[in-house]
């Protein structure tokens, strides 16, 4: 599932590690004394997130794997405790850092110690904003998992067949927005695909938003949270309770979809679910979409983010450039950050076998 061009850059990545481990033996003067391992920092936002727990383990057993002792910190969504989590790595002579940042924009000056030890950053999916010290970016194309998440709700509710063609349908079909967090970069890219495709019927009249709520912040959900998507989506039932019927919902997230979900089932006892999208194919979210009671989902292999961020690595600390593929959408505000995102994929009842079992992401028992 990884490209030839992924596979021939890590192969280079290895040779380069090689020549780094040699390195950093110094003059041994002939002892058979094992080299010095260099140390990566690798710092994850949170463990209430299963594709954050995939995201580590793939990055620990991956350096691992090619000699690099790897220092894996999850700071459970706490801003400062990430902070002190990268300063501590940095204490403890890390030779280049991976962050998949809580707060984008917080990260500042605890990655200016980095920059000036000469200690490469390389930005996890999550944007590090306003920080030249970042090396490099390995993401998605996040753009594109917006639109992807809009075209289904679309399809989902019949505007769109499953070609993508329309269908004719003029509706109105009324549905809520969500959207992630402010603090995280990538929730405004998501809803700006995501708006590139449902702003269009909107305007024609074909969806209705009867809450109003369309504008980013106003439907941000802070921390990704699905209590505070819960909380927010009981406040928009009210319409519904009096006849009018909730279509779908435009859900960043399978957390949050799932808040959704149970909200909608527990408000609207007998009205029919309406069709919500979600991503990051989370297992019980995968295993909702197998049964018809979630739309779909953005399926995101970490294992190949896993290999890009390592390739990323291997090249920084041989001093050369890795394989990019975007050199001009990324200005985190200080410049422009070198990233090579990857291909994200829908994932719905009518594939999720295909690309989640034989893909080998989950065991056919694990989807019962």
């Amino acid at each position: 599932m990884t490209s030839t061009a992924t596979r021939r850059s890590l192969a280079l990545g290895l040779a380069a590690l090689t020549v780094l481990t040699v390195s950093a033996c110094g003059d041994s003067g002939g002892d058979d004394a094992a080299p010095d391992t260099l140390l990566v920092g690798v710092a994850m936002p949170t463990t209430t997130s299963d594709r954050w727990i995939a995201d580590g383990e793939n990055l620990e057993a991956q350096l691992t794997s090619l000699g690099y002792q790897v220092d894996l910190e999850y700071a459970e969504d706490d801003v400062q405790t990430q902070v002190d989590q990268i300063g501590a790595m940095l204490d403890a002579g890390a030779s280049a850092l991976v962050v998949g940042a809580i707060d984008g924009t917080a990260l500042k000056q605890v990655l200016g110690r980095a920059g000036d030890a000469g200690v490469p950053v390389i930005s996890y999916d999550r944007l590090i904003r306003d920080s030249d010290d970042v090396a490099f970016y390995a993401s998605f194309d996040n753009a594109k998992v917006g639109v992807l998440q809009g075209t289904s709700l679309l399809q989902g509710l019949g505007v769109l067949d499953a070609s993508g063609e329309k269908t004719g349908a003029k509706g109105p079909f009324q549905v809520e927005l969500f959207a992630g967090s402010t603090d995280d970069n990538n929730a405004k890219v998501f809803y700006d695909g995501a708006m590139s495709v449902l702003q269009p019927y909107l305007d024609a009249g074909v969806l209705e938003v009867p809450s109003g709520q369309t504008d980013f912040e106003t439907i941000a959900t802070a921390g990704w949270k699905g209590e505070v998507a819960a909380e927010r989506m009981a406040t928009l039932l009210e319409p519904y309770q009096g006849g009018v019927t909730l279509d779908g919902v435009l859900s960043p997230y399978d957390g949050i979809s799932r808040a959704i979900l149970d909200t909608v089932a527990s408000g609207l006892p007998d009205a029919p679910a309406p069709q919500v999208t979600g991503q990051d194919a989370e297992l019980d979210s995968a295993k909702l979409i197998a049964k018809g009671e979630q739309l779909s989902t953005i399926y995101k292999d970490t294992r190949q983010l896993a290999e890009v961020t390592v390739v990323m690595v291997n090249a920084a600390l041989a001093g050369a450039d890795p394989e990019v593929n975007d050199v001009t959408s990324y200005d985190n505000g200080a410049g422009v950050v070198p990233a090579y995102l990857l291909a994200p994929q829908l994932v719905t009842k009518d594939n999720y076998r295909a690309v989640l079992v034989d893909g080998g992401y989950y065991s056919a028992k694990e989807l019962g």
